[in-house]
């Protein structure tokens, strides 16, 4: 099985035009530079990846506008896919107090542990994320499934690739931002060019790391 994880496409918050805080996260939809990424996703992904694919998606309104443009990039029609939305699948809940201003805290008390003002921790993404990993596992070994394409968010992505990989907390906190329309990949590890962690016969590959300095 090769598992296809990507990010959204720039988004308007991303770009700075709306503040989630004020507008719901959810209804955040993407730009045009957004719509162009995910486009690009779906070229590299390809048709023949998709065809007889497990597609799960956000249902945050990035997330599945992204997955029409990639089912579109990938020269495919949007109604011929069967795309699953999961709620498990939804960003981080950052809570209604600016990210930014809580940089040094989350330093402090870790990249993975800290809870967000009135939000999440990446930790209780990594629960959420750990049983719809289970679902996703039990549908793809009933319908004997080779390929899956997941479309979510930065921080929901490294936690699916920690839990997958069963990764120590000091492995997450190695773990850039994943930029917009960018494709991880989780596969066995002799199919992989560069895989970045690996873990029995599994590995993954295009996951950006911290530099030292960060």
């Amino acid at each position: 099985m090769i598992i296809k994880l990507v990010r959204h496409g720039e988004s308007r918050a991303n770009s700075g035009e709306v503040q989630p805080t004020q507008v719901g996260d959810h209804t955040v939809g993407l730009t045009p530079l957004g719509f162009e990424q995910a486009r690009m996703a779906g070229q590299r992904i390809g048709p023949e990846f998709l065809r007889g694919a497990l597609v799960y998606c956000s249902p945050f309104l990035r997330a599945r506008e992204t997955m029409r443009e990639i089912i579109t990039g990938a020269g495919l029609e949007p109604g011929t896919v069967r795309v699953f939305e999961d709620p498990r699948l939804r960003e981080v809940d950052h809570g209604y107090v600016d990210a930014a201003s809580q940089l040094e805290l989350r330093r402090t008390h870790g990249w993975f542990y800290y809870r967000f003002a009135g939000g999440e921790s990446p930790a209780d993404c990594y629960d959420r994320t750990s049983t719809f990993l289970e679902s996703m596992v039990r549908q793809a070994t009933r319908k004997q499934t080779k390929t899956v394409l997941v479309v979510a968010h930065g921080l929901t992505i490294r936690c699916f690739v920690m839990r997958f990989l069963h990764l120590k907390v000091e492995d997450f906190d190695r773990m850039a931002g994943i930029p917009n329309g960018w494709v991880v990949t989780l596969a066995p590890r002799a199919e992989l060019r560069e895989p970045v962690f690996t873990s029995g016969r599994w590995g993954v590959e295009d996951l950006p790391l911290r530099s030292e300095s960060e």
